[in-house]
């Protein structure tokens, strides 16, 4: 067992954690992608060729890979399997430095075709496996403490499977760690039972220009979002125009993005996440952070494939450019 997994997991030696850095726990559920470069989404019953660099490890993976790319500890609280899907996770979980705390299961993890167009536009095909049936025993032996952050998912509190064992979880989160949330567009699927209460406990919500759109029709105006999300930093992702923050006790703030060409944008949001949430773990303060996070989300459309974060040195390289 590691020094990190050994900290967060101390129920299993009987004995309290002794205090150690905060860490970056994701629960989002883990996918192999398979992205498919088309010219066109083909009609019902039409066909298309498309190009592909092959599987990648993509869902919930770029976010922690993303953290860990930053050089801070990260870890995964999300179910993987017995099968040659989990086993390519492992691999690159090796090389990444992320840990697993969690135990497998038998079978396998579901896969993600996505069709990417010229534009960038993304349509996915998803299939499901034993990423959607977390264990609240496995995260119930987490040992978390004041300066961890979790990352949760819309895509994990949607469906029934999961969603009732991660609600009960992150609602029961210690005082001081964060919780951070990204809805996705399956948003509008989550019952209120679960995501009013999600809301209410969460640190930063992030989503794009349309998801954060839904979500403020769902709830009646900005203003209710704001009330429903009392302590939460709001971020709007904008593509190219950066984001927008509204901290829970300020004005709304634009931080302008960065032009790079567009190859791939699976993951850009994730990686976006991911490296605001460093530069908040970092102290910086929250335009600073976003900035960096606008820089890496640049940088990650510019790669092919979900996973593909820029490294620390990477994004102060770009920043200096």
């Amino acid at each position: 067992m590691s020094a990190l997994r050994s900290t967060l997991i101390s129920k299993e030696n009987g004995h309290k954690a002794m205090r150690r850095p905060a860490c970056f726990i994701s629960t989002g559920s883990v996918l192999i992608d398979l992205p498919l470069h088309v010219e066109r989404i083909p009609a019902p019953g039409g066909a298309v060729t498309a190009t592909s660099a092959g599987p990648t490890v993509g869902g919930g993976y770029t976010v922690v890979s993303a953290v860990a790319r930053q050089g801070l500890p990260a870890a995964l609280a999300a179910t993987l399997g017995t099968g040659p899907n989990s086993a390519q996770v492992r691999e690159t979980m090796m090389h990444d430095g992320v840990e697993l705390l969690v135990e497998e299961l038998v079978g396998d993890i579901g896969t993600c075709t996505t069709l990417i167009e010229p534009s960038g536009r993304r349509t996915f095909i998803t299939t499901e496996g034993v990423e959607a049936e977390p264990q609240l025993e496995d995260l119930q032996r987490l040992e978390l403490q004041a300066g961890d952050w979790v990352y949760a998912t819309g895509y994990d509190l949607v469906h029934r499977s999961s969603r009732d064992v991660l609600t009960s979880w992150l609602l029961d989160l210690p005082d001081g760690v964060g919780l951070v949330v990204d809805l996705g567009p399956v948003q509008p699927e989550i019952p209120d039972r679960v995501l009013l209460p999600i809301l209410r406990r969460t640190t930063l919500l992030t989503g794009n220009h349309f998801e954060t759109t839904q979500l403020t029709a769902r709830l009646g105006s900005p203003e209710a979002m704001r009330r429903a999300c009392p302590d939460g930093l709001l971020v709007r992702r904008t593509g190219v125009h950066g984001c927008v923050l509204w901290p829970a006790d300020g004005d709304r703030i634009e931080v302008p993005g960065f032009a790079r060409d567009v190859v791939d944008t699976t993951g850009a949001g994730d990686t976006h996440t991911g490296v605001l949430v460093v530069g908040l773990m970092d102290g910086l303060d929250v335009v600073a952070a976003a900035r960096r996070a606008n820089a890496a989300a640049a940088e990650a459309v510019s790669r092919i494939g979900p996973a593909r974060a820029p490294r620390r040195d990477e994004i102060d390289a770009f920043l200096r450019e």
